[in-house]
């Protein structure tokens, strides 16, 4: 009789293994699959620059009020001092004599309504500012204009009415150097003088 060989069995892998290998591999591929894209992801969020900073920082205090100019200063004293330099106290003589040809006596005298013409002539662009205008020609007519007021009816004060247009016809019409400008301030002098006689009445004829 023949002997039969009888092999033992192989035993088949075991079925949890087989699930657990499964479960590896679609965790793998959800892996791979499912993660996201670096390029779809959204930038970092930048740092705010400077200038953003600088606008969402704390509102400063404002710096406080600057003083004012010194030509504001400048101006206002000038405003309540009396006039100074040869061309301010000319323009304020002029201011003077006009004043006093409106007084009731003088005031239809035609040979004072024209030197007071004149004079206005003489001091347009002195008024105006024109640094280049000359003083001569408004001194010499502030002093026609008190020797016409004195030929009215002062005739106590000719000699000093004569001799104010003699010292107003030697001026140079310059008020740079030293020298003209005492020159020219001393004929100011006697012209204020004049001016303050010749504003009294007039004296009596009888």
């Amino acid at each position: 009789m023949a002997e039969l060989r009888i092999q033992p069995k192989k035993s088949s892998p075991s079925p949890w293994l087989l699930v657990g290998l499964a479960v590896a591999l679609l965790a793998a591929a959800a892996f791979f699959f499912l993660r996201p894209d670096p390029a779809d992801e959204k930038p970092a969020a930048r740092r705010p620059n400077a200038a953003l900073d600088s606008l969402n920082a704390a509102p400063r205090p404002l710096p406080a009020p600057a003083a004012p100019a010194a030509a504001d200063s400048v101006g206002a004293s000038t405003t309540a001092a009396p006039a100074t330099g040869t061309r301010a106290v000319l323009l304020t003589l002029g201011t003077d004599l006009t004043a006093l040809t409106d007084r009731a006596d003088l005031r239809d005298d035609t040979a004072l309504r024209e030197q007071r013409d004149n004079f206005t002539s003489a001091t347009a662009r002195l008024a105006d500012g024109d640094p280049q205008a000359s003083l001569r020609p408004g001194l010499v007519a502030a002093a026609s204009m008190l020797l016409a007021v004195q030929q009215h009816g002062y005739p106590a004060l000719a000699t000093q009415a004569a001799e104010l247009a003699r010292e107003a016809n030697a001026l140079s019409g310059r008020d740079e150097t030293p020298a003209e400008q005492t020159q020219n301030q001393l004929y100011l002098s006697h012209a204020q003088a004049l001016l303050t006689a010749l504003s009294q009445p007039a004296p009596s004829t009888i």
